[in-house]
């Protein structure tokens, strides 16, 4: 008898494991999955626009970088037909600190400042993204947008400023993103600026239907 339950508790793992990577498998077969809306401060452009992006990102990747510029144009040519709602999606086993810079970035939001805060990571981000120690930059920028710093650094331990960073993470790992800058465009999949610009060519078309 013991050896039965034994085998059947293996069993019942193995399909629950099983079951799990389906799952993984799926969402990031079809792009399915939750999601959630971001934060007023993270998210551009109004509710009822017909395109609707999700975009994970982390502030130390080169590549995000690199294609924020091209997010801002996107933004500004269809303002008003676009909604964006930014994701954090740290790669901490590789970017030890994009954690800790999406925590500042999300407490400089809580001050009105996010994009302000989030330009200054991206055009820092050779200084401060492989720093040894706790990047000064992230302090620096606050101070030169004039943000209140004791509020700052309380709200960047908060637990709920981590678990709203972590949720994200939940979030996109849900949806099958591996890499960063992912978006999803009205539930379509694109990894980095080239798909991205790709899935731009076609909002004019998208607009013009009903």
């Amino acid at each position: 008898m013991p050896e039965r339950n034994t085998a059947r508790k293996i069993f019942i793992a193995l399909l629950l494991v099983f079951a799990a990577t389906l799952t993984t498998l799926l969402c990031r077969q079809f792009s399915v999955g939750p999601a959630r809306s971001s934060p007023a401060f993270r998210a551009f452009g109004p509710e009822t626009a017909k395109i609707r992006i999700y975009e994970y990102t982390d502030f130390a990747c080169p590549h995000c970088r690199l294609t924020d510029a091209h997010v801002n144009k996107m933004l500004e040519l269809y303002k008003g037909s676009v909604r964006l709602d930014f994701k954090h999606y740290p790669l901490t086993s590789i970017h030890p600190w994009s954690f800790t810079a999406a925590a500042y970035a999300d407490c400089a939001g809580g001050q009105g400042k996010f994009r302000e805060y989030a330009d200054l990571l991206f055009e820092g981000q050779e200084q401060w993204a492989r720093s040894k120690d706790k990047p000064r930059e992230f302090t620096e920028y606050a101070r030169r947008l004039k943000l209140d710093m004791p509020a700052l650094e309380k709200c960047a331990e908060d637990p709920v400023t981590l678990r709203r960073i972590r949720l994200d993470s939940a979030e996109g790992d849900l949806r099958g993103v591996d890499a960063t800058p992912t978006f999803f465009i009205n539930g379509k999949r694109a990894v980095g600026a080239n798909q991205l610009l790709e899935q731009v060519k076609k909002f004019d078309n998208l607009l013009k239907q009903n």
